[in-house]
This record gives C-alpha cells, structure tokens and sequence, in this order.
C-alpha cells in the first residue's frame, strides 16, 4: 500500500518508518501490565466464553456486534488457551489481556496505512501522506484504543477502508467494508453519512448504487438474522435500555457549554491540547492562504469538515455522555484534514523542507509524550492495578464461597477465571445487602470486596448493625476484602 502512494524512494522510506513506528507504539502499549477496564473486560468475558467454552452466540447481557469480540476470542484460541492435565482448556488472564488487544493493535496499525492511503488520495502528494501516518501515531487516542479490547478500533479500521474504496469509485467494496463496520459497532451509522457523501461527490449511476448497497444490505441482514439467533435479549434493545436517557435532546441552554466540553476533548485528539491547537491552527491558516483549486479536492475537503462539525453538533445537541472515545468518529476525517494542510505548507526550497521537517518532528515528539503516557487511558488503566492479586486471593477461599460485590463487576469476573467456584451477588444498598445476607442461612464466612478510595463505611457499619462480625481478609494495592461472620442465632 505504502509503495503505490510514494514514487520516490525518500517517500516511500518515510512510509515504512512510520508503520514500523506504529508497530513500535502499539505493541509496546500491548505489552505493558495494565488490566481491563470495566467494559475491556466485559467484552473479553464473551470472547473468553466462546474461546473456552464454545459460546460463540454470546450469551449475555450484549449491546455490541460481534466482530471484535469474535476476532479477540480467535486470537485467545491461537494465543493464549491451552488444556490442563483433565483436558479441560484455560486461559491464563494476563496472557488473555494479551490475546484479546492483539488484533486491535494490528488493526491499528492498518489504520495508519489506510490514513496514509487517504490522505494521499485526496491531496496526491506524498508529503500528505506522511503527514498523516504521522498524525496517527501521534494521537493519544489511537495509541489507548488500539492495543485494547474495546470494539472501536475495528469500527475505525472498516469505516476507513469503505472511505478509501468510496474515494477510489470500487463501490461494492464500500458497501462490504461498511457492513463490516455494522458488525463491529453500532456507530458505523455516522460513517455511513460519510461515505455516502464521498460516493455523492464522485457522482456513480444507478448501477453503482445497487452495487454499493447490496453487500451494505445483506450483511445488515445477517446481522440483524445472528441477534435473532441469540437465546438474549436483542443486542439493539440491550443497547437502547442500556444507553436510553430520559431526553435523547439535551436542553437548548445546555448546548453550547457542551459545545465547549466537546471542543475542550477535541483538544486531546492529536497529541497535548497545545500540540493539536498548533496543528490545527495552522492548518485553518495554510488552507485560508492556499485554498486547493482542484474540484476533486475540494468537495472532499467540504464533506469532511461538514461530517466533523456535524458530529459535534450531533454530540452537543443530543444527550451523548462525555466520553473521549466517542470522539474517535471524527479522528480519520481530521487526521486527513490536517495533513493535507500541513502538506501545503510553502514548497521553497529552504523554507518549505524546514517547516516541514519541523511539523515532523513535533508530531514524533508528541506520539512519543502520549506513549510515556499510556495513551488517553492511562491513568483509568493504573486505578485497576490489583485486580489480579486480589482475585487470586479470593480464588484461594474455599467452594461456593459467598462474595459480595456491590463495585466490582466485569472486571473481577474475568480476572477470576472462566471457571472459578465462588458465588459473586451484588446488591446495590447496604440495606439490600443486609437484608440478602440475613435471608441467606448458611453458617460459613462471607467476604465483602470494595475499592478502598470508594466510600464503603456505610456498608460496613449496616453489617454490624445486623450483627455481623466484619474484619480486614486482606488489603492490597487499592483493594480491601472484609471478612463477615454471620450472627448467632
């Protein structure tokens, strides 16, 4: 991919520095020791299921597609499962971490060829290009969301693929690779938009519209035919109650102090908010001084400022939760955005090489900042640090063991292991907790788990209230197990 874009060698060394500097930042992201966060490892609780177990339907509380969490449980069936002594097959958890981000590091570092292969369709120039690849890599975001288990890089990873086939007039093959990002996120709905705008400015007859919408049509149908086939509730549904405000339309006055929010997470996008505001600043800058006189270009340019700043106002208009990786819709149209701009920097001789190659080192310096970092999510992934002791511990208490868990869910099941033995029950209330565990008549120790900076003294204190005997099991890293001895009778 990277020799078709650049036709000189410099070019094309650049091109094959940049993905092997993608490779370098994602695989080292996979590599460090960080555990799920909470939705990380609910996803990879289904691919663990199903690469151990055969449940390849995904049975549960599901509100996702199945595509990366079928890739993750492919991955953990070559990478990390393997049979005990009885046969039984297991998955060790630090090496199902591993296994399950692996293919969204791969992909990411896809996604950066495909950045270099945009942006270099739009503005055909080599210098846009790597500029992009470099954008990529420098983005804080795609360094957190690659090398993890969440399901957007392969939404990222399709979406630009139906990008590049919708610039490059293959129509079916943007409707195939759209389909695929159906699959992989119900979000594929904003690209959609995008792609169609993209098809729209390259016109395309009838015919090319059937052959766009047929493969869009039929994997929407498999898909909505593999949620029937689940013994669950609809993965549609499961989304909707999961996610359903009680407005789906924030209230007016609200709207531009969310505006301001969601600009303020722009911000992070491409590297330290001064880093981005630079970059795109001086973009908005070159592209007013140097306008693109090419058609072509041109309406390309205008569908991807209109689908960002339609986002925007999608996201601060309706009740969207602030969550940077939502932002992740707009981060190919921006990178493309930017590097094309960054490439029409002023081309004499001394001047141009110098701007340029000092655009390209700042965004190195700032891939390598968001690397130190761990990405946007390094500091929510450090607050999960010992997670895995503390499920050894409890795995160490005897059969059926009672364990009340009213904060810790996905995460410590799966650090817990497919097929531990202990009875998880989670309540909501200290009087629903009190209330159960009186209900309960069974003589043997129950433990109570909580993080120790969430405040639990209530819960505590409810316990002794109804008699229960609590004392410390075990205290490590920012975790704390009460011991609870029911009341005499």
């Amino acid at each position: 991919m990277a020799e078709g874009l650049f036709r000189q060698k410099g070019h094309s060394a650049a091109a094959l520095l940049i993905l092997l500097l993608a490779s370098f930042f994602q695989f080292h992201q996979a590599a460090r020791d960080y555990r799920f966060l909470p939705d990380e490892a609910f996803f990879m609780t289904f691919a663990r299921e199903a690469a151990v177990k055969g449940a390849w339907l995904l049975p549960g509380p599901l509100d996702k597609p199945p595509l990366s969490i079928y890739v993750s449980a492919l991955s953990m069936v070559f990478v990390a499962v393997s049979a005990d002594a009885d046969g039984v097959l297991q998955l060790d958890a630090h090496v199902g971490e591993f296994a399950g981000v692996l293919p969204n590091a791969l992909l990411a570092i896809l996604l950066t060829a495909l950045m270099m292969r945009l942006a270099g369709r739009v503005y055909g120039g080599a210098w846009a290009a790597v500029f992009a690849g470099l954008l990529t890599v420098a983005s804080p975001h795609w360094l957190a969301y690659g090398a993890s288990a969440f399901t957007d890089m392969s939404l990222l990873f399709c979406s630009a693929l139906a990008l590049v086939f919708a610039l490059t007039g293959r129509w079916s093959g943007a409707g195939l690779a759209l389909s695929l990002a159906f699959w992989s996120k119900q979000q594929a709905v904003f690209f959609s938009v995008l792609v169609m705008m993209l098809l729209l400015a390259g016109g395309g007859r009838r015919r090319d519209w059937l052959r766009f919408g047929l493969p869009l049509v039929i994997g929407g149908a498999a898909l909505l035919i593999w949620d029937m086939a689940r013994p669950e509730t609809s993965i549609f549904l499961q989304a909707a109650v999961n996610n359903a405000p009680d407005s789906w339309l924030a209230a007016p006055p609200l709207w531009a102090g969310r505006l301001a929010s969601w600009l303020g997470l722009v911000l992070w996008l491409l590297g330290p908010p001064l880093v981005t505001g630079v970059l795109l600043l001086g973009a908005a800058f070159v592209s007013l001084r140097r306008a693109g006189t090419h058609r072509r270009m041109a309406s390309v340019e205008r569908a991807l400022l209109i689908y960002c700043a339609g986002a925007i106002a999608v996201f601060a208009i309706l009740q969207f939760n602030f969550y940077g990786r939502y932002l992740l819709l707009i981060l190919p149209p921006l990178i493309v955005l930017a590097a094309g701009q960054l490439a029409r920097l002023p081309e004499a001789a001394a001047r141009g090489k110098s701007l340029r190659f000092g655009f390209a080192i700042l965004l190195i310096a700032s891939g390598m900042w968001s690397l130190n970092r761990g990405g946007s999510l390094g500091a929510a992934r450090r607050a999960n640090d010992g997670l895995d002791p503390l499920a050894a511990h409890l795995n160490a208490k005897p059969v059926a063991t009672v364990i009340y868990d009213p904060w810790l869910g996905w995460e410590l099941g799966y650090y817990l292991g497919p097929w531990h033995d202990k009875r998880r029950v989670h309540y909501p209330t200290p009087a629903a907790l009190v209330a159960g565990a009186l209900a309960l008549d069974e003589d043997g120790d129950r433990y109570f788990i909580a993080p120790i900076d969430q405040t639990h003294e209530d819960w505590l204190a409810a316990l002794r209230r109804a008699g229960f005997g609590v004392s410390v099991d075990y205290e490590r890293d920012r975790f704390i197990v009460y011991r609870m001895r029911p009341p005499d009778d």
